[in-house]
């Protein structure tokens, strides 16, 4: 599973309360942080929130490079965990 910037960029620009970034069923996925105990959102995978890149200086004014490389740390976490 390949995360890119533009997939992070979405997750920081998105509306949904305390946006999340899944994968379920091999598909990404931004879903509000409290719906992942919801029966639709069983077995989803959390790759990453919005806060926790905010907590990484990371924000919607970051640049392409910048949202790239933490794509890419997500997408090796991703892949060292079987997703």
């Amino acid at each position: 599973m390949t995360v890119k910037g533009s997939d992070l960029r979405e997750l920081l620009n998105s509306s949904v309360p305390d946006p999340t970034m899944v994968l379920l069923e091999g598909r990404l996925r931004i879903v509000q942080v409290d719906d992942l105990d919801t029966d639709a959102y069983r077995g989803a995978l959390l790759l990453v929130s919005r806060q926790e890149l905010l907590s990484r200086g990371v924000d919607e004014d970051s640049p392409d490079e910048v949202l790239e490389q933490q794509a890419a740390a997500v997408s090796t976490a991703v892949d060292q965990m079987g997703g």
